[in-house]
């Protein structure tokens, strides 16, 4: 008897949901829930990637900048070293303490101009490349702020 009314509970219970409707305005809310949902899943997914780009193009900015620098140092460090070496090969060669006293002094005129001449096209390149770095942000920053339509 047990068995016999549970399927008959069951039967009717089946029945109850075969014959149920969902009422309009339910399904309405539903599928608008679902196309806000989708929606603001569209409208994340494409700030996240926006994002990401920008990042990575800020990433390579400043790689680019400081692949720059790198260089500079480097061409300075050989000028310098060149220089260095041209002064120790002339000193070498000299005849007499006098000459090579005027040939030392030249040389510290000389790098103590280069060495300045270089500091300070380092500091331009260098402030060059953080405006162009702050730049990128910024112009990255003021496009995340907009609103989005």
């Amino acid at each position: 008897m047990n068995q016999h009314f549970g399927k008959q509970a069951f039967d009717q219970a089946e029945k109850l949901f075969k014959d149920a409707r969902v009422p309009e305005n339910f399904q309405a809310i539903a599928r608008q829930s679902v196309a806000a949902s989708k929606e603001f899943y569209a409208k994340t997914a494409a700030a996240a990637h926006d994002g990401a780009k920008v990042m990575t193009e800020i990433a390579d900015t400043a790689w680019g900048s400081t692949k720059m620098l790198n260089e500079k140092i480097a061409q300075n460090v050989t000028a310098n070293a060149e220089a260095a070496f041209s002064a120790a090969q002339a000193m070498a060669t000299a005849k007499s303490l006098p000459e090579i006293a005027k040939l030392q002094g030249e040389f510290v005129q000389r790098i103590a101009t280069q060495a300045a001449e270089q500091t300070k096209e380092f500091f331009d390149l260098s402030s060059r490349a953080a405006q162009h770095l702050l730049e990128k942000a910024q112009a990255a920053a003021e496009k995340s702020l907009k609103p989005t339509l």
